[in-house]
């Protein structure tokens, strides 16, 4: 198992609570990638297949063709489509070359199961991002 993995882990603020045991856990189930800058790592409407953890460089998400946040490290995205199993629900796209922990969803799955705690930070996040989202096209909740 990797250390720097189960380190940069530790520097993500999603996993920032998690115990040694428990981040050693989920980096087992993380590969680490490099993304060279403006690759498209997921497309808005087609099948999420990953849940990515930006460990270096930058990103940009658009939905509907429009900007709509900044990713940097520590950064996380695709947690809808991993627990939904459904479709994007935004378009990311490397700025710079990127440094990236990703997990398929049966790495995910497992991730979640070993630690309700970290289950309850990705449903929090998912929720915060969901709301912004309706926000920023003028929809209510």
């Amino acid at each position: 198992m990797s250390d720097t993995k189960t380190e940069a882990l530790s520097r993500v603020p999603l996993f920032s609570q998690l115990s040694k045991r428990e981040l050693e856990f989920v980096a087992t189930r993380a590969d680490e990638v490099d993304a060279p800058a403006g690759q498209k790592l997921t497309t808005q409407g087609r099948p999420g297949d990953s849940f990515y953890i930006l460990l270096e460089g930058e990103a940009y998400v658009d939905v509907d063709g429009k900007p709509r946040r900044s990713l940097k490290t520590g950064d996380f995205f695709g947690e809808i489509s991993m627990l939904d199993r459904g479709l994007a629900t935004a378009t990311v796209t490397t700025k710079a070359d990127a440094r990236l922990l990703v997990m398929s969803h049966a790495q995910f799955r497992d991730a979640i199961k070993g630690s309700d705690g970290l289950l309850v930070k990705v449903l929090a996040a998912m929720g915060e991002r969901l709301r912004a989202d309706l926000a920023a096209k003028g929809e209510e909740i």
